[in-house]
């Protein structure tokens, strides 16, 4: 689905369904198989949106604001001063409108209500989760993480869905803690993942390797949200889910290029990179050269 538009006074009038039309989309994550985001960077012309729901959660960080911006508001259209850097959040379920009459530019990060409902599913009860409107807000925190996932799509996505999915509950975690209804408490561990359920995640880890590993499902080996298992994970190994992954297909690359009968391509694939190139690129950024000098040390 798209957006439908025709040309009412200058400007499109448009209703949004799910997608932005590929003309407004500089940059996307819908490739990058992230579980429960999508980021995307867009270019608007003046626009007209008309009463909508929204269907999921919706956060805007401003990258270039038109000097004139209208939102609805009981019923009434009102200007609102939106400045570059500013952080917009319409949460799931909510009716707004909004115009403006210069091209907009924006990075957009849409959050499915499940993803957030579940990222800290000990602490919230999932039925009773509710994001507050807001408009114009200054969040350094967002604007961070914002533009990590977007210089991690610009760069091919090196670290893999288990990076966009961290940071994703990150998100998550930020947006309940400070814009939801409801006040939550998070329970701070500090002894890490008990014995038997890290076992469990690291044989997990070494059987998958070559597959597309996501963060909900080793969260769900060891009956965490993806919230505390990357805490109590990183409590026990030292490092981040993602950084654990990548540093056993190092490990495994190595072992592989002694075996000089396998094509370095078939190497990759078996290590869970998408190809040569990924694997050269962090296989080079780990060892400081690349796997076919490595293999002829």
């Amino acid at each position: 689905m798209s957006l439908h538009q025709r040309e009412i006074g200058g400007q499109a009038k448009v209703k949004p369904d799910a997608e932005h039309p590929a003309e407004f989309v500089l940059l996307s994550s819908g490739t990058a198989a992230w579980d429960g985001i999508l980021l995307e960077h867009l270019k608007f012309p003046p626009l007209d949106i008309s009463d909508v729901c929204a269907v999921r959660h919706h956060l805007t960080l401003q990258l270039k604001t038109p000097r004139k911006v209208e939102l609805k508001a009981n019923g009434k259209f009102n200007c609102q001063q939106l400045l570059p850097g500013n952080v917009c959040i319409t949460p799931f379920q909510h009716l707004h409108a909004i115009r403006w009459e210069d091209e907009m530019e924006v990075l957009s990060l849409t959050l499915e209500p499940e993803f957030v409902a579940q990222t800290i599913q000990e602490s919230v009860n999932a039925d009773r989760v509710e994001l507050m409107m807001h408009r114009g807000q200054k969040d350094p925190l967002i604007r961070e993480i914002l533009f990590a996932l977007k210089t991690e799509l610009e760069t091919g996505c090196p670290s893999g869905r288990l990076y966009g999915e961290a940071m994703g509950t990150a998100l998550a975690v930020h947006l309940l803690k400070r814009y939801s209804t409801v006040q939550s408490t998070l329970t701070a561990y500090e002894d890490g993942l008990p014995q038997r359920k890290l076992s469990q995640v690291l044989e997990y880890v070494q059987t998958y390797l070559d597959q597309d590993i996501k963060l909900v499902d080793l969260a769900e080996l060891t009956g965490m949200s993806q919230y505390y298992f990357c805490r109590l994970f990183k409590q026990s190994m030292g490092v981040s889910p993602y950084q654990f992954v990548l540093q056993q297909r190092i490990e495994r690359a190595k072992q592989l290029l002694q075996q000089k009968e396998l094509a370095i391509a078939d190497v990759a694939l078996l290590c869970g990179f998408k190809n040569q190139s990924h694997l050269t690129t962090l296989f080079r950024k780990s060892t400081g050269v690349t796997p076919r000098i490595f293999r002829n040390l």
